[in-house]
Protein backbone atom coordinates (compact mmCIF):
# COMPACT_ATOMS: atom_id res chain seq x y z
CA UNK A 1 0.00 0.00 0.00
CA UNK A 2 1.26 3.28 -1.23
CA UNK A 3 0.32 6.88 -2.53
CA UNK A 4 0.57 6.84 -5.77
CA UNK A 5 -0.83 10.41 -6.98
CA UNK A 6 0.50 13.18 -4.74
CA UNK A 7 -1.23 16.69 -5.39
CA UNK A 8 0.30 19.42 -3.60
CA UNK A 9 -0.72 23.35 -3.44
CA UNK A 10 1.68 26.19 -4.02
CA UNK A 11 1.74 29.90 -3.19
CA UNK A 12 4.61 32.60 -2.39
CA UNK A 13 4.59 31.79 1.15
CA UNK A 14 7.83 31.64 3.21
CA UNK A 15 7.21 28.22 3.62
CA UNK A 16 6.31 27.12 0.05
CA UNK A 17 10.02 25.66 -0.52
CA UNK A 18 9.70 23.30 2.58
CA UNK A 19 6.45 22.23 1.47
CA UNK A 20 7.84 21.78 -1.80
CA UNK A 21 11.12 19.87 -0.62
CA UNK A 22 8.49 17.70 1.70
CA UNK A 23 6.35 16.87 -1.31
CA UNK A 24 9.79 15.86 -3.38
CA UNK A 25 10.56 14.08 -0.50
CA UNK A 26 7.48 12.10 0.00
CA UNK A 27 6.84 10.99 -3.67
CA UNK A 28 10.43 9.87 -3.94
CA UNK A 29 9.74 6.75 -1.07
CA UNK A 30 6.46 6.87 -2.05
CA UNK A 31 7.48 6.19 -5.81
CA UNK A 32 4.18 8.51 -6.60
CA UNK A 33 3.90 10.62 -9.53
CA UNK A 34 3.64 14.36 -7.88
CA UNK A 35 1.37 17.09 -9.50
CA UNK A 36 1.76 21.10 -8.12
CA UNK A 37 -1.48 22.86 -8.83
CA UNK A 38 -1.23 27.13 -8.00
CA UNK A 39 -4.41 29.41 -7.88
CA UNK A 40 -4.65 32.44 -10.51
CA UNK A 41 -6.92 34.33 -7.93
CA UNK A 42 -4.47 34.23 -5.47
CA UNK A 43 -2.78 37.89 -5.04
CA UNK A 44 0.48 38.34 -4.24
CA UNK A 45 1.64 38.78 -1.01
CA UNK A 46 3.17 42.30 -1.43
CA UNK A 47 0.56 43.54 -4.47
CA UNK A 48 -1.09 46.82 -3.86
CA UNK A 49 -3.16 46.34 -6.42
CA UNK A 50 -6.91 46.84 -5.45
CA UNK A 51 -8.26 46.90 -9.25
CA UNK A 52 -10.03 43.61 -9.89
CA UNK A 53 -8.90 43.17 -13.73
CA UNK A 54 -5.15 44.51 -12.44
CA UNK A 55 -4.76 42.42 -9.17
CA UNK A 56 -6.41 39.57 -11.70
CA UNK A 57 -3.53 39.81 -14.29
CA UNK A 58 -1.13 39.62 -10.46
CA UNK A 59 -2.38 37.00 -9.38
CA UNK A 60 -2.26 34.82 -13.42
CA UNK A 61 1.53 36.25 -13.27
CA UNK A 62 2.02 34.56 -9.93
CA UNK A 63 0.66 31.38 -10.64
CA UNK A 64 2.59 31.11 -13.77
CA UNK A 65 5.75 31.85 -12.10
CA UNK A 66 5.01 29.41 -9.04
CA UNK A 67 4.23 26.25 -11.75
CA UNK A 68 7.91 27.38 -13.26
CA UNK A 69 9.78 27.50 -10.45
CA UNK A 70 8.15 24.13 -9.41
CA UNK A 71 9.09 22.60 -12.29
CA UNK A 72 12.82 23.51 -12.19
CA UNK A 73 13.31 22.45 -8.75
CA UNK A 74 11.82 19.40 -9.27
CA UNK A 75 14.33 18.84 -12.43
CA UNK A 76 16.77 19.69 -10.11
CA UNK A 77 15.79 17.03 -7.65
CA UNK A 78 15.67 14.79 -10.88
CA UNK A 79 11.73 14.63 -10.09
CA UNK A 80 8.82 14.66 -13.60
CA UNK A 81 5.99 16.52 -11.82
CA UNK A 82 2.50 18.04 -13.51
CA UNK A 83 1.48 21.11 -12.99
CA UNK A 84 -2.22 22.87 -12.74
CA UNK A 85 -3.49 26.17 -13.15
CA UNK A 86 -7.00 26.90 -11.50
CA UNK A 87 -8.89 29.75 -12.60
CA UNK A 88 -11.70 31.33 -11.14
CA UNK A 89 -13.05 33.64 -7.96
CA UNK A 90 -11.93 32.21 -4.26
CA UNK A 91 -15.37 30.11 -4.47
CA UNK A 92 -14.69 28.55 -7.59
CA UNK A 93 -11.37 27.23 -7.05
CA UNK A 94 -12.18 25.94 -3.92
CA UNK A 95 -14.53 24.04 -5.83
CA UNK A 96 -11.98 23.32 -8.54
CA UNK A 97 -9.37 22.16 -5.89
CA UNK A 98 -11.84 19.79 -4.30
CA UNK A 99 -12.62 18.31 -7.57
CA UNK A 100 -9.15 18.00 -8.49
CA UNK A 101 -7.92 16.25 -5.41
CA UNK A 102 -10.43 13.43 -5.90
CA UNK A 103 -8.34 11.79 -8.19
CA UNK A 104 -4.70 11.60 -5.78
CA UNK A 105 -4.12 9.35 -2.75
CA UNK A 106 -2.66 12.49 -0.75
CA UNK A 107 -3.20 16.71 -1.19
CA UNK A 108 -0.91 18.57 0.98
CA UNK A 109 -2.03 21.76 1.99
CA UNK A 110 -0.39 24.77 3.97
CA UNK A 111 -1.60 25.74 7.25
CA UNK A 112 -3.46 29.35 6.54
CA UNK A 113 -1.54 31.98 8.57
CA UNK A 114 -3.29 34.18 10.69
CA UNK A 115 -0.65 36.94 10.10
CA UNK A 116 -1.83 37.60 6.18
CA UNK A 117 -4.60 39.29 4.61
CA UNK A 118 -5.26 36.09 2.59
CA UNK A 119 -6.10 33.91 6.19
CA UNK A 120 -9.98 34.13 6.40
CA UNK A 121 -10.09 32.86 2.73
CA UNK A 122 -7.23 29.99 2.83
CA UNK A 123 -8.87 28.72 5.72
CA UNK A 124 -12.28 28.47 3.88
CA UNK A 125 -9.76 27.12 1.11
CA UNK A 126 -8.35 24.37 3.06
CA UNK A 127 -11.55 22.88 4.71
CA UNK A 128 -13.40 23.05 1.87
CA UNK A 129 -10.73 21.04 0.07
CA UNK A 130 -10.62 18.56 3.08
CA UNK A 131 -14.32 18.43 3.16
CA UNK A 132 -15.79 17.91 0.11
CA UNK A 133 -12.70 16.12 -2.02
CA UNK A 134 -12.59 12.75 0.09
CA UNK A 135 -9.17 12.65 0.05
CA UNK A 136 -6.69 12.74 3.13
CA UNK A 137 -5.19 16.39 3.46
CA UNK A 138 -1.51 16.47 4.82
CA UNK A 139 -1.23 19.81 6.63
CA UNK A 140 2.12 21.68 6.74
CA UNK A 141 2.43 24.19 9.21
CA UNK A 142 3.22 27.69 8.34
CA UNK A 143 5.75 27.89 10.51
CA UNK A 144 7.43 24.90 8.61
CA UNK A 145 7.92 21.25 9.32
CA UNK A 146 11.11 20.84 11.68
CA UNK A 147 11.92 17.04 10.67
CA UNK A 148 11.23 15.72 7.41
CA UNK A 149 10.94 13.01 6.66
CA UNK A 150 9.18 12.64 9.88
CA UNK A 151 10.04 10.08 12.32
CA UNK A 152 7.36 9.60 14.91
CA UNK A 153 4.09 10.50 14.92
CA UNK A 154 0.88 10.21 17.71
CA UNK A 155 -2.61 9.00 16.53
CA UNK A 156 -5.17 10.93 18.44
CA UNK A 157 -7.61 8.46 19.03
CA UNK A 158 -11.02 8.99 20.12
CA UNK A 159 -12.89 5.79 18.17
CA UNK A 160 -14.73 8.14 15.84
CA UNK A 161 -15.25 7.45 12.15
CA UNK A 162 -13.38 10.75 11.58
CA UNK A 163 -10.21 9.88 13.04
CA UNK A 164 -10.98 6.19 11.47
CA UNK A 165 -10.86 7.08 8.17
CA UNK A 166 -7.68 9.19 8.62
CA UNK A 167 -5.73 6.84 10.09
CA UNK A 168 -6.18 4.34 7.00
CA UNK A 169 -5.33 6.99 4.82
CA UNK A 170 -2.38 8.01 7.09
CA UNK A 171 -1.26 3.94 6.79
CA UNK A 172 1.85 4.27 3.81
CA UNK A 173 3.32 7.32 5.90
CA UNK A 174 2.51 5.52 9.11
CA UNK A 175 4.41 2.14 7.56
CA UNK A 176 8.01 4.23 7.29
CA UNK A 177 7.76 5.84 10.27
CA UNK A 178 10.18 4.91 13.48
CA UNK A 179 7.59 5.57 16.12
CA UNK A 180 4.20 5.69 16.24
CA UNK A 181 1.64 6.29 19.12
CA UNK A 182 -1.67 6.28 19.90
CA UNK A 183 -2.91 8.60 22.12
CA UNK A 184 -6.22 8.30 23.74
CA UNK A 185 -6.91 11.31 26.10
CA UNK A 186 -9.37 9.97 28.49
CA UNK A 187 -12.18 12.21 28.75
CA UNK A 188 -15.20 11.59 30.84
CA UNK A 189 -17.17 10.98 27.46
CA UNK A 190 -14.41 8.25 26.36
CA UNK A 191 -14.76 6.14 29.78
CA UNK A 192 -18.55 6.51 29.16
CA UNK A 193 -18.18 4.95 26.06
CA UNK A 194 -14.75 3.03 26.48
CA UNK A 195 -16.45 0.10 24.27
CA UNK A 196 -16.58 1.95 21.25
CA UNK A 197 -13.10 3.03 21.38
CA UNK A 198 -11.51 -0.13 20.63
CA UNK A 199 -8.22 1.11 21.06
CA UNK A 200 -6.50 -2.24 21.27
CA UNK A 201 -7.86 -3.11 18.53
CA UNK A 202 -6.60 -0.55 16.12
CA UNK A 203 -3.48 -1.33 17.40
CA UNK A 204 -3.91 -4.92 15.95
CA UNK A 205 -5.24 -3.94 12.90
CA UNK A 206 -2.18 -1.36 11.88
CA UNK A 207 0.17 -4.36 13.00
CA UNK A 208 -1.07 -6.71 10.31
CA UNK A 209 0.31 -3.76 8.34
CA UNK A 210 3.36 -3.90 9.75
CA UNK A 211 2.86 -0.89 12.01
CA UNK A 212 4.23 -1.29 15.12
CA UNK A 213 2.56 0.95 18.01
CA UNK A 214 2.21 1.97 21.47
CA UNK A 215 -0.68 2.98 23.28
CA UNK A 216 -1.16 6.09 25.72
CA UNK A 217 -3.53 6.25 27.75
CA UNK A 218 -3.42 9.93 29.66
CA UNK A 219 -5.67 11.48 31.69
CA UNK A 220 -6.18 15.16 31.14
CA UNK A 221 -7.42 15.97 34.73
CA UNK A 222 -8.17 20.10 33.95
CA UNK A 223 -6.56 20.54 30.49
CA UNK A 224 -8.21 20.75 27.12
CA UNK A 225 -7.60 17.87 24.95
CA UNK A 226 -5.82 20.08 22.16
CA UNK A 227 -3.38 21.05 25.14
CA UNK A 228 -3.02 17.45 26.03
CA UNK A 229 -2.55 16.41 22.59
CA UNK A 230 0.16 19.63 22.01
CA UNK A 231 1.88 18.99 25.60
CA UNK A 232 2.56 15.36 24.35
CA UNK A 233 3.84 16.71 20.48
CA UNK A 234 6.69 18.56 22.34
CA UNK A 235 7.30 16.02 25.05
CA UNK A 236 7.96 13.50 23.04
CA UNK A 237 9.37 15.39 19.94
CA UNK A 238 6.49 14.22 17.71
CA UNK A 239 6.92 15.53 13.77
CA UNK A 240 3.31 14.14 12.78
CA UNK A 241 0.26 14.15 14.16
CA UNK A 242 -2.98 11.98 12.52
CA UNK A 243 -5.85 13.14 13.77
CA UNK A 244 -9.58 13.39 12.43
CA UNK A 245 -11.61 16.28 10.40
CA UNK A 246 -14.70 16.61 12.43
CA UNK A 247 -17.88 18.21 11.27
CA UNK A 248 -20.79 19.06 8.79
CA UNK A 249 -19.82 20.86 5.60
CA UNK A 250 -23.17 22.76 5.54
CA UNK A 251 -22.41 24.79 8.35
CA UNK A 252 -19.15 26.69 8.43
CA UNK A 253 -18.93 27.52 12.47
CA UNK A 254 -19.46 23.80 12.75
CA UNK A 255 -16.74 22.25 10.32
CA UNK A 256 -14.39 21.45 12.51
CA UNK A 257 -14.90 20.16 16.37
CA UNK A 258 -13.18 22.07 18.55
CA UNK A 259 -10.00 19.92 19.02
CA UNK A 260 -9.57 20.38 15.40
CA UNK A 261 -10.18 23.33 14.80
CA UNK A 262 -7.66 24.56 17.36
CA UNK A 263 -4.76 22.09 16.70
CA UNK A 264 -5.60 23.22 12.88
CA UNK A 265 -5.18 26.44 13.98
CA UNK A 266 -2.16 26.07 16.55
CA UNK A 267 -0.25 23.35 14.48
CA UNK A 268 3.82 23.19 15.09
CA UNK A 269 4.11 19.42 13.13
CA UNK A 270 2.06 18.28 10.14
CA UNK A 271 -1.27 17.31 10.63
CA UNK A 272 -2.78 14.32 8.42
CA UNK A 273 -6.65 14.61 8.26
CA UNK A 274 -9.29 13.18 6.37
CA UNK A 275 -13.17 13.18 6.68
Amino acid sequence: MAYKDILVFLDDGKTNSDRIQSAFELAKAQNAKLTGVALASLKPKHAKADDDKAASRMGEKLSEKLVEDFKQSATNAGITVNTIIIFGSASVSAQKMAHYARNFDLVILTQPDPAKDSYIRMQDFSLQVMMHSGRPVLFMPYIGAKKIPCEKAIIAWDGTPSVSRSVHDAIPLLASLKQVTILVVESKKQKQTKKDVLVEGLAYHLEHHGIQVDIRLVNPGFNSVSTIIQNQISEYDIDLLVMGGHGTPSLKQKMLGGVSRKLLSSMVVPVVMSH
